[in-house]
């Protein structure tokens, strides 16, 4: 080897060494020097219903899609006389009567008729302004980081289920949150320090007819590399001075609905030696901020339970509260709900694009609920805008209430530290 050969070598392979080093001091706790101030947004729950496409001859179908996902309920489909395409499905339910409206195989409205009488839970137009937003901020941000978002995260149920296809190239689920938002983000590029814009914590939609998350894995590949799998659904990664951490809470049996951590992905011991072993990380290098992802919520009272204390990461993260800036994001409930408890923010962040809880859950948290502070709740699409300045940090919703004619868009700062 002569000598220009010998010094270009040495030369990429002193930079394959620094860049080796630098993503591995990523992903092992090791803390990245904070910079300019910069922001990321957060959502959840952005699936829609069943896809249902073909004509009048496809009836059959259509019902059985129906009833593996109500759960057997009684479904009567309505027909358009013209173009024979399914224009709207009936599902009853115990208390109410569910009518999706359909259009080109998608449902576009969703209506609950109970003893109040009929509400909109769901329009999808909705769950595009949220994409629509989520895509201008982030392509701003590209361009300027101090004037928009620099990617975001997704705290769970991006598809219905994976009975009709779980990977990406099979999926309408999947490949309808390519087209909204993913596919719409810029490139990271190697000055982000991330494999991709978008980040994500596991919800049990993902595993229904998806033993092995393969609709994850393949619409998201870039999570790999963070160190999310089949068998292991947990993984964290540090940003500049803020530590990310995503568990995994677990699918949900079959019909049921009782809350609880199902996860074996690994279970909930193990997860919880993994938080404490990330917050303990995050403490020692000095992390100014800390961010925790999981999907079922540990306080609620909309919706679903919430999680039983013995299987409750707040156990855990309340220890750590006294030496680091804790802010939990969770989805599942179709609603949004803040908590500030034991010193620690909490965020459910449900209201993406899936159809709207409005329920009060048989066993609500009794901690104080700061974000509705008990008003009757509304129709609303939103997404969380976080901006991180050094040590401080600042939360902000973003929302659409299309009920409201007058003022349908409003921004609200949630919580600022």
């Amino acid at each position: 080897m002569n000598f220009l050969k010998k010094r270009r070598y040495a030369f990429i392979r002193a930079v394959a060494v620094l860049v080796c080093a630098a993503w591995a001091a990523m992903t092992s706790g090791i803390q990245v020097s904070a910079a300019a101030p910069f922001s990321f947004v957060a959502i959840g729950d952005t699936r829609t219903e069943p896809y249902l496409t073909g004509g009048m001859e496809q009836a059959a179908v259509m019902e059985k899609v129906l009833k593996e996902r109500y759960h057997n309920k009684p479904v009567r489909l309505y027909f358009d006389p013209i173009g024979l395409e399914l224009a709207r499905a009936e599902i009853q339910e115990r208390s109410a009567n569910l009518t999706l409206y359909y259009r080109d195989g998608w449902p576009r409205t969703i209506v609950k008729a109970e003893n109040g009488g009929p509400r909109v839970i769901m329009r999808d137009s909705g769950r595009k302004w949220v994409c629509n937003r989520i895509v201008s901020t982030i392509n701003r941000g590209a361009a300027d980081p101090a004037d928009g978002a620099l990617f975001v995260i997704h705290g769970g149920d991006i598809p219905a289920f994976g009975y009709q296809g779980a990977t990406l190239d099979e999926s309408p689920y999947w490949q309808i949150f390519e087209n909204e938002l993913l596919s719409r983000l810029p490139p990271p590029g190697k000055s982000l320090g991330l494999p991709g814009r978008a980040l994500a914590a596991v919800g049990n939609h993902e595993t229904w007819y998806d033993d092995d998350i393969s609709g994850l894995l393949t619409a998201m590949p870039w999570l790999k590399a963070l160190g999310l799998s089949n068998s292991r659904r947990i993984y964290s990664v540090t940003f500049r001075n803020c530590r990310f951490i995503f568990l995994d809470a677990g699918g949900t049996k079959t019909g049921i609905y009782g809350e609880a951590w199902t996860s074996n992905y690994p279970d909930f011991g193990a997860q919880m030696a993994f938080l404490t072993d990330e917050l303990n990380a995050a403490k020692n290098t000095g992390a100014d901020h800390v961010f925790i992802v999981y999907h079922k919520p540990s306080f609620v009272k909309v919706g679903h339970d919430p999680l039983p204390m013995d299987q409750n990461p707040h156990t855990v993260i309340k220890k750590f509260a006294k030496d680091l800036n804790i802010v939990v994001f969770n989805s599942h409930t179709h609603t949004t709900e803040h908590y500030l408890v034991d010193g620690v923010n909490y965020l459910v962040l449900g209201a993406g694009g899936a159809p709207q809880a409005f329920d009060l859950t048989a066993n609500p948290s009794p901690e104080a609920e700061l974000y509705w502070k008990g008003r009757n709740r509304v129709e609303e699409y939103n997404y969380l805008q976080v901006t991180v300045d050094g040590p401080h940090i600042k939360g902000t919703i973003h929302r659409f209430r299309p009920t409201d004619t007058m003022k349908p868009l409003s921004v609200m700062e949630v919580f600022k530290q």
